[in-house]
């Protein structure tokens, strides 16, 4: 092996597993904002003191977790996090067999809660949407972000299709959703 191919092996190496930490850090993200949705939901429904906080549960909330460190969830991304579950609950059953694996078996709260999920999302799945496993390596939250602008399933799945066959970024997922593609195409 010569210099300039020990240099093309390493610049290989280094550019596939980067591309690869940055696909598994926006899934954990992406996991992470859809759990974040259900826990407000959850909590919206049917939490002991959601009257005292009411319509004010987001800004408190958000105020809460800057205060204990806790970054990129402002008020509007809780908001996206609520929209992005009550949209995509099927995505539920990729994440529920990681949870049994990796879970924390001492968090009782925790158990409850996936024990909950399991029994409400089998009543759940969104047949109008892509199997949640294509969607999650597909695309980013901030993809999901765009879809949720759509008004309807059917234009939702439209665009799902169109950024995974075309392998859309979110720039071109925006465009075609301002230019309005679905739209111009006669669906």
């Amino acid at each position: 092996m010569h210099l300039p191919q020990l240099v093309s092996v390493i610049q290989a190496t280094h550019d596939f597993t980067q591309k690869f930490a940055v696909q598994q850090v926006n899934s954990a993200l992406t996991v992470r904002n859809w759990m974040v949705g259900f826990y407000i939901v959850e909590y919206e429904q049917n939490g002991e003191d959601r009257a005292q906080y009411g319509a004010k549960l987001l800004p408190f909330l958000a105020k809460s977790l800057k205060s204990n460190n806790v970054k990129g969830l402002d008020e509007r991304s809780l908001r996206d996090c609520r929209a992005f579950y009550q949209t995509y609950p099927q995505i539920w059953g990729t994440l529920s067999p990681k949870l049994h694996e990796y879970g924390d078996r001492q968090n009782e709260l925790f158990w409850a809660i996936v024990k909950k999920l399991d029994h409400a999302i089998d009543n759940q799945y969104a047949p109008d949407s892509f199997p949640p496993e294509i969607l999650l390596s597909h695309l980013s939250f901030s993809h999901f972000i765009e879809l949720l602008r759509a008004d309807t399933p059917l234009k939702r799945m439209f665009y799902e299709v169109q950024a995974i066959k075309n392998n859309w970024g979110v720039r071109e997922l925006e465009r075609a959703m301002n230019t309005m593609l679905f739209e111009r195409t006669g669906y």
